[in-house]
Protein backbone atom coordinates (compact mmCIF):
# COMPACT_ATOMS: atom_id res chain seq x y z
CA UNK A 1 0.00 0.00 0.00
CA UNK A 2 2.47 2.30 -0.96
CA UNK A 3 -0.13 5.11 -2.06
CA UNK A 4 -1.31 5.84 1.34
CA UNK A 5 2.14 7.19 2.46
CA UNK A 6 2.63 8.81 -0.63
CA UNK A 7 -0.54 10.68 0.52
CA UNK A 8 0.13 11.09 4.03
CA UNK A 9 3.76 11.49 5.34
CA UNK A 10 5.51 9.34 2.61
CA UNK A 11 8.04 7.39 1.94
CA UNK A 12 9.85 7.78 -1.19
CA UNK A 13 13.23 5.45 -2.21
CA UNK A 14 16.94 7.23 -3.28
CA UNK A 15 17.41 7.74 -7.00
CA UNK A 16 19.92 10.34 -8.81
CA UNK A 17 17.96 13.58 -9.26
CA UNK A 18 17.75 14.99 -12.40
CA UNK A 19 20.06 18.06 -13.37
CA UNK A 20 17.27 20.32 -13.64
CA UNK A 21 14.51 19.55 -11.23
CA UNK A 22 11.10 21.55 -11.94
CA UNK A 23 8.23 19.62 -9.87
CA UNK A 24 4.65 20.77 -11.23
CA UNK A 25 3.69 24.19 -10.14
CA UNK A 26 -0.01 25.50 -10.69
CA UNK A 27 -2.13 28.98 -10.48
CA UNK A 28 -5.89 28.70 -9.63
CA UNK A 29 -7.42 31.94 -10.16
CA UNK A 30 -10.38 33.39 -10.08
CA UNK A 31 -11.49 37.14 -11.03
CA UNK A 32 -9.02 39.19 -8.28
CA UNK A 33 -7.00 36.25 -6.71
CA UNK A 34 -5.07 33.51 -7.41
CA UNK A 35 -3.70 30.91 -5.54
CA UNK A 36 -0.35 28.31 -6.09
CA UNK A 37 -0.61 24.55 -5.83
CA UNK A 38 2.34 22.57 -5.42
CA UNK A 39 2.86 18.86 -4.76
CA UNK A 40 5.31 17.30 -2.45
CA UNK A 41 6.45 14.48 -1.05
CA UNK A 42 7.12 14.06 2.13
CA UNK A 43 10.77 12.25 3.06
CA UNK A 44 13.22 13.11 0.43
CA UNK A 45 17.14 11.85 -0.16
CA UNK A 46 19.56 14.80 1.54
CA UNK A 47 21.17 15.90 -1.66
CA UNK A 48 17.73 15.96 -3.90
CA UNK A 49 17.69 19.95 -5.11
CA UNK A 50 14.12 20.35 -6.15
CA UNK A 51 13.51 24.29 -5.57
CA UNK A 52 13.18 26.60 -8.63
CA UNK A 53 13.53 30.04 -8.59
CA UNK A 54 10.20 30.39 -10.08
CA UNK A 55 8.94 28.11 -6.62
CA UNK A 56 11.32 30.78 -4.33
CA UNK A 57 9.60 33.55 -6.11
CA UNK A 58 6.17 32.28 -4.94
CA UNK A 59 6.25 31.17 -1.98
CA UNK A 60 8.04 34.92 -1.14
CA UNK A 61 5.03 36.05 -2.37
CA UNK A 62 2.39 33.92 0.01
CA UNK A 63 0.53 35.40 2.44
CA UNK A 64 -0.05 31.91 3.85
CA UNK A 65 1.02 28.61 3.11
CA UNK A 66 -1.39 25.90 3.61
CA UNK A 67 0.04 22.13 4.35
CA UNK A 68 -1.77 18.68 5.36
CA UNK A 69 -1.27 19.35 8.53
CA UNK A 70 2.03 20.62 11.46
CA UNK A 71 4.86 18.43 11.17
CA UNK A 72 7.01 20.49 13.79
CA UNK A 73 8.84 19.00 15.96
CA UNK A 74 6.14 19.60 18.71
CA UNK A 75 3.05 18.15 16.76
CA UNK A 76 5.58 15.22 15.71
CA UNK A 77 6.09 14.30 19.60
CA UNK A 78 2.19 14.38 19.87
CA UNK A 79 1.46 12.54 17.28
CA UNK A 80 3.83 9.94 17.31
CA UNK A 81 2.46 9.11 21.24
CA UNK A 82 -0.99 9.07 19.29
CA UNK A 83 0.04 6.49 16.93
CA UNK A 84 1.06 4.16 19.85
CA UNK A 85 -2.02 5.06 21.51
CA UNK A 86 -4.18 4.01 18.51
CA UNK A 87 -1.59 1.59 16.84
CA UNK A 88 -0.74 -1.24 20.00
CA UNK A 89 -3.14 -4.46 19.60
CA UNK A 90 -5.91 -4.21 22.32
CA UNK A 91 -7.50 -7.93 21.65
CA UNK A 92 -5.45 -9.88 23.38
CA UNK A 93 -3.50 -11.32 20.43
CA UNK A 94 -0.08 -11.26 18.64
CA UNK A 95 -0.26 -9.80 15.40
CA UNK A 96 0.94 -12.99 13.56
CA UNK A 97 -1.87 -14.87 15.24
CA UNK A 98 -4.65 -12.36 13.64
CA UNK A 99 -3.14 -12.81 9.99
CA UNK A 100 -4.22 -15.74 7.14
CA UNK A 101 -0.92 -18.34 7.73
CA UNK A 102 0.68 -16.80 4.30
CA UNK A 103 0.84 -13.19 5.29
CA UNK A 104 2.45 -14.13 8.54
CA UNK A 105 4.81 -16.23 6.92
CA UNK A 106 5.91 -13.03 4.51
CA UNK A 107 5.66 -10.76 8.08
CA UNK A 108 8.24 -12.93 9.48
CA UNK A 109 10.44 -13.06 6.00
CA UNK A 110 10.27 -8.77 5.69
CA UNK A 111 10.79 -8.57 9.90
CA UNK A 112 13.85 -10.21 9.09
CA UNK A 113 14.90 -8.97 5.92
CA UNK A 114 14.48 -5.29 7.44
CA UNK A 115 16.15 -5.87 11.35
CA UNK A 116 12.38 -4.60 12.28
CA UNK A 117 11.90 -7.31 15.49
CA UNK A 118 9.20 -9.96 15.72
CA UNK A 119 8.35 -8.88 19.45
CA UNK A 120 7.80 -5.57 18.44
CA UNK A 121 5.25 -6.13 15.48
CA UNK A 122 3.73 -8.60 17.36
CA UNK A 123 2.05 -6.00 19.47
CA UNK A 124 1.03 -3.93 16.31
CA UNK A 125 -1.95 -3.39 14.97
CA UNK A 126 -2.09 -4.03 11.17
CA UNK A 127 -1.72 -0.49 9.92
CA UNK A 128 1.05 0.74 12.11
CA UNK A 129 3.15 -2.90 11.06
CA UNK A 130 3.00 -1.56 7.69
CA UNK A 131 3.78 2.29 8.49
CA UNK A 132 6.67 0.60 10.40
CA UNK A 133 8.07 -1.91 7.66
CA UNK A 134 7.78 1.18 5.08
CA UNK A 135 9.76 3.39 7.24
CA UNK A 136 12.55 0.44 7.95
CA UNK A 137 12.81 0.45 3.87
CA UNK A 138 12.70 4.14 3.27
CA UNK A 139 15.74 3.97 6.10
CA UNK A 140 17.98 1.31 4.58
CA UNK A 141 17.61 3.38 1.34
CA UNK A 142 19.12 6.16 3.43
CA UNK A 143 16.54 8.67 3.20
CA UNK A 144 16.47 11.36 5.96
CA UNK A 145 12.57 12.72 7.10
CA UNK A 146 13.86 16.19 7.40
CA UNK A 147 14.67 16.58 3.75
CA UNK A 148 10.64 16.06 2.98
CA UNK A 149 9.06 19.40 1.36
CA UNK A 150 7.31 20.04 4.37
CA UNK A 151 9.36 19.82 7.20
CA UNK A 152 11.91 21.76 5.23
CA UNK A 153 9.09 24.96 4.61
CA UNK A 154 7.69 25.08 7.77
CA UNK A 155 10.81 25.64 9.23
CA UNK A 156 11.32 28.58 6.86
CA UNK A 157 7.73 30.00 6.33
CA UNK A 158 6.97 32.19 10.27
CA UNK A 159 4.11 29.95 12.18
CA UNK A 160 1.98 33.21 11.55
CA UNK A 161 2.30 32.38 7.38
CA UNK A 162 1.09 28.23 8.38
CA UNK A 163 -2.22 27.09 8.05
CA UNK A 164 -3.18 23.31 7.63
CA UNK A 165 -6.27 20.98 6.26
CA UNK A 166 -6.34 18.51 9.20
CA UNK A 167 -5.07 17.64 12.63
CA UNK A 168 -2.14 14.88 13.16
CA UNK A 169 -4.90 13.48 14.47
CA UNK A 170 -7.32 13.39 11.72
CA UNK A 171 -4.77 12.39 9.84
CA UNK A 172 -4.30 9.31 11.99
CA UNK A 173 -7.46 8.57 12.19
CA UNK A 174 -7.51 7.65 8.48
CA UNK A 175 -5.69 4.91 8.97
CA UNK A 176 -6.16 3.70 12.29
CA UNK A 177 -10.44 3.59 11.66
CA UNK A 178 -10.16 1.50 9.10
CA UNK A 179 -11.90 -2.22 9.10
CA UNK A 180 -9.46 -4.88 10.49
CA UNK A 181 -9.71 -6.33 6.94
CA UNK A 182 -9.33 -3.31 5.50
CA UNK A 183 -5.73 -2.86 7.39
CA UNK A 184 -4.81 -6.45 6.86
CA UNK A 185 -5.19 -5.86 2.90
CA UNK A 186 -2.78 -2.67 3.95
CA UNK A 187 -0.33 -5.10 5.47
CA UNK A 188 -0.23 -7.62 2.72
CA UNK A 189 -0.22 -5.22 -0.16
CA UNK A 190 2.93 -3.79 1.64
CA UNK A 191 4.66 -6.91 2.62
CA UNK A 192 3.97 -8.00 -1.32
CA UNK A 193 5.61 -4.68 -2.31
CA UNK A 194 8.58 -4.61 -0.45
CA UNK A 195 10.55 -6.13 -3.16
CA UNK A 196 9.39 -3.92 -6.19
CA UNK A 197 9.00 -0.89 -3.81
CA UNK A 198 12.58 0.85 -4.53
CA UNK A 199 11.83 0.70 -8.80
CA UNK A 200 8.39 1.54 -8.56
CA UNK A 201 8.81 4.79 -5.97
CA UNK A 202 11.81 5.66 -7.98
CA UNK A 203 9.77 6.01 -10.72
CA UNK A 204 7.01 8.36 -9.11
CA UNK A 205 10.04 10.69 -8.03
CA UNK A 206 11.42 10.59 -11.21
CA UNK A 207 8.38 12.04 -12.61
CA UNK A 208 7.43 14.00 -9.93
CA UNK A 209 11.22 16.21 -10.17
CA UNK A 210 10.99 16.16 -14.09
CA UNK A 211 7.66 17.81 -13.57
CA UNK A 212 5.56 15.10 -15.25
CA UNK A 213 2.26 14.43 -13.31
CA UNK A 214 1.04 12.32 -16.44
CA UNK A 215 3.83 10.02 -15.88
CA UNK A 216 3.51 10.18 -12.03
CA UNK A 217 -0.43 9.38 -12.49
CA UNK A 218 0.37 6.57 -14.79
CA UNK A 219 2.92 4.88 -12.18
CA UNK A 220 0.14 6.19 -9.30
CA UNK A 221 -2.63 4.02 -11.13
CA UNK A 222 -0.76 1.15 -12.12
CA UNK A 223 0.51 -0.03 -8.19
CA UNK A 224 -3.41 0.96 -7.16
CA UNK A 225 -4.94 -2.22 -6.87
CA UNK A 226 -8.47 -2.96 -7.36
CA UNK A 227 -8.48 -3.95 -3.11
CA UNK A 228 -7.68 -0.82 -2.56
CA UNK A 229 -9.51 1.54 -4.44
CA UNK A 230 -12.14 2.20 -1.24
CA UNK A 231 -9.58 3.00 0.79
CA UNK A 232 -7.77 4.97 -1.43
CA UNK A 233 -11.04 7.02 -1.58
CA UNK A 234 -10.54 7.31 2.10
CA UNK A 235 -7.20 8.77 1.78
CA UNK A 236 -7.00 10.61 -1.35
CA UNK A 237 -10.29 11.48 -3.05
CA UNK A 238 -12.56 12.04 -0.47
CA UNK A 239 -9.46 14.43 1.59
CA UNK A 240 -9.02 16.76 -2.56
CA UNK A 241 -12.85 17.58 -2.25
CA UNK A 242 -12.62 18.65 1.57
CA UNK A 243 -9.52 20.80 0.28
CA UNK A 244 -11.30 22.31 -2.74
CA UNK A 245 -14.13 23.73 -0.94
CA UNK A 246 -11.17 25.11 1.24
CA UNK A 247 -9.84 26.73 -1.18
CA UNK A 248 -12.95 28.01 -2.42
CA UNK A 249 -13.09 29.75 0.38
CA UNK A 250 -9.36 31.16 -0.01
CA UNK A 251 -9.75 31.98 -3.23
CA UNK A 252 -13.40 34.08 -1.75
CA UNK A 253 -11.32 35.78 0.72
CA UNK A 254 -8.51 37.10 -2.12
CA UNK A 255 -5.40 35.61 -0.22
CA UNK A 256 -2.33 35.04 -1.87
CA UNK A 257 -2.27 31.36 -0.54
CA UNK A 258 0.53 28.96 -1.56
CA UNK A 259 -0.86 25.16 -1.24
CA UNK A 260 2.05 22.34 -0.47
CA UNK A 261 0.12 18.90 -0.35
CA UNK A 262 1.40 14.97 -0.99
CA UNK A 263 1.87 15.16 -5.10
CA UNK A 264 -0.82 12.16 -5.09
CA UNK A 265 -3.41 15.12 -4.12
CA UNK A 266 -2.73 16.33 -7.75
CA UNK A 267 -2.96 13.90 -10.29
CA UNK A 268 -5.77 12.60 -12.27
CA UNK A 269 -9.59 14.19 -12.70
CA UNK A 270 -10.12 13.46 -9.33
CA UNK A 271 -6.88 15.96 -7.85
CA UNK A 272 -7.12 19.36 -6.07
CA UNK A 273 -6.45 21.61 -9.30
CA UNK A 274 -9.05 19.65 -11.42
CA UNK A 275 -11.71 19.62 -8.75
CA UNK A 276 -11.11 23.55 -8.85
CA UNK A 277 -11.03 23.88 -12.97
CA UNK A 278 -14.27 22.05 -12.73
CA UNK A 279 -16.33 24.12 -10.40
CA UNK A 280 -14.86 27.20 -12.90
CA UNK A 281 -11.94 28.33 -11.72
CA UNK A 282 -8.84 29.14 -14.13
CA UNK A 283 -5.98 26.62 -14.03
CA UNK A 284 -2.80 27.23 -15.38
CA UNK A 285 0.33 25.42 -15.02
CA UNK A 286 3.52 27.39 -14.33
CA UNK A 287 5.98 24.96 -14.16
Amino acid sequence: MTKSLFALPALLLALVAPAQAAPALWSVSDEDSTIWLFGSFHLLPPDLEWRTDLFSETLAKADVVYFETDVGPAAQATLGAKSFELGLRDDGKFLAQALPPDVEALLREVSGEYAVPMPLLNTLKPWLASITLTAAVAQRAGLDPNSGVDIVLQREVPAERQAYFETGEEQLALLADGSEQEQTEMLAATLAEVGGMSKMLSKMISAWTRGTPENLAAYFMEDLGTDEAVVMDRLIYDRNERWAETLKGVLADNKNALVVVGAGHMIGDRGVQALLEDAGFEVQRLQ
